[in-house]
């Protein structure tokens, strides 16, 4: 389990995190469903910095097939989806994992949401909480 206390800078906590996204664990931060672009199925789940926190932490997903999660998440880890995850999108979409997809599944209060994608990548920056990593200017 990763956690931003163990390194000596954020930059090098970014730098560790960075093919590790399945030992990702937040529990103190709050999540909040911040932006979805239609074009490309962009999400962005965004842990805002704030008065405890020098950083934002951005979870950026491209080519969303599919979504099911609360607005806010109080802690969340990364989990690796199980048979039941996957029975869980099959029913909801009503078709198999396309090969290009992959199901996230964000851990938040002992619940499992579900965010089906093709890619996954996290962001940490000091950069105005309303910027947004889909319009080239983050």
């Amino acid at each position: 389990m990763l956690s931003l206390t163990s390194w000596k800078t954020t930059r090098e906590f970014v730098d560790s995190v960075m093919g590790e996204l399945a030992d990702i664990d937040f529990p103190d931060r709050r999540f909040q469903l911040w932006e979805y672009r239609v074009s490309h199925g962009g999400l962005l789940i965004r842990s805002p910095r704030g008065p405890n926190e020098a950083a934002n932490v951005d979870l950026v997903f491209d080519g969303v097939e599919f979504i099911s999660c609360p607005r806010l998440m109080r802690g969340l880890r990364l989990d690796s989806a199980d048979a039941n995850d996957m029975r869980r999108v099959r029913d909801a979409t009503g078709r198999e994992i396309g090969p290009r997809d992959e199901v996230f599944v964000l851990v938040s209060q002992g619940s499992r949401h579900l965010v089906v994608a093709s890619s996954l990548r996290t962001d940490w920056h000091s950069r105005d909480i309303f910027d947004s990593p889909f319009s080239g200017t983050g």
